[in-house]
């Protein structure tokens, strides 16, 4: 009898595993459903219900292909050409950071600080700096209808992925790109920023350099290598800040890595104000909020 499609797959989550590919086999058995769902122009529902099917030659072949683009350590959302990210569907690929799950704590903290700004009513003004393909600034526009988002980057071919995310989620008069480092971009656009929110590189030169495949060769380092400390970018951002953040009513959001938010909350807060933290749903302390005036 020919082995049937959730044969297939349980036999390719395996390799997956084997590969060093995947940490555990439901998660390799969830991205083999994928892979199998793309070959097949299917939905990942339709794979489960057709499991105990034959696969067809042409699905298996496409199939096979794209599972060793996987086992080459492709990141899975690189063969997709997409990521899920805070209930939206963004375009992701090779030059650009694919998105996280832990970053949709920022997004809600940045979200929570919009809705209690004094000018909430009227109209806030966010920038998203080190926008990436713009999840951040196009999950942040979704939820508030009266933010006016400014998101910048350094990659001009991040920017391209965020342009085209920003377009097929109808957010071109809500969102503004622009290219250059850090808040420098923004010399070119009148008034303060009520709310600056960033997920810029933090992790430290020596962890990078032992980040796994997907991530070290696949992904760009400009969005990972943070410097020594991981906090070389930060820095600038804190030299940068009082230039541009409302003196009567301001926030600053920021995702760091594990055990960095008392040094980022120590380095902001003299900017700002005083620091709350974020823990995000592995229990880490993964953003840091200051606020003034509100």
């Amino acid at each position: 009898m020919p082995p049937r499609i959730r044969g297939r797959l349980h036999e390719a989550a395996r390799k997956l595993i084997q590969a060093s590919a995947a940490d555990d086999l439901d998660g390799a058995h969830l991205e083999m459903e994928l892979l199998y769902a793309e070959a097949a122009g299917w939905d990942r529902t339709k794979v489960l219900a057709e499991g105990s099917e034959v696969p067809e030659y042409l699905t298996l072949a496409a199939f096979e292909k794209l599972v060793d683009r996987r086992m080459a350590r492709e990141p899975l959302a690189y063969i997709l050409g997409r990521r899920e990210f805070y209930g939206l569907t963004f375009e992701v690929g090779p030059g650009v950071l694919i998105p996280r799950p832990e970053t949709e704590t920022l997004v809600e903290a940045t979200i929570e600080a919009a809705k209690q700004h004094p000018r909430a009513r009227r109209s806030v003004r966010i920038a998203d700096i080190g926008t990436g393909c713009g999840s951040i600034a196009c999950a942040i526009a979704k939820h508030t209808p009266s933010a006016q988002i400014f998101a910048t980057d350094t990659s001009t071919e991040a920017l391209a992925f965020a342009g085209r995310n920003r377009e097929r989620l109808g957010l071109q008069e809500r969102i503004v790109l622009l290219a250059g480092p850090l808040l420098e971009p923004l010399a070119t656009i009148e008034g303060p920023l009520d709310i600056v929110a960033t997920n810029l590189p933090y992790i430290p030169t020596p962890e990078w350099e032992e980040l796994p495949p997907e991530l070290h060769d696949a992904e760009p380092r400009l969005a990972f290598d943070g410097g020594d400390d991981g906090l070389d970018l930060l820095r600038g951002l804190a030299e940068q800040l009082p230039d541009h953040l409302a003196e009567d009513a301001a926030a600053v959001l920021i995702e760091v890595g594990a055990g960095q938010a008392p040094a980022v909350a120590e380095l902001f807060a003299p900017v700002v104000g005083e620091a709350r933290l974020h823990k995000d749903l592995a229990g880490i302390e993964r953003v840091v909020e200051l606020r003034r005036g509100f």
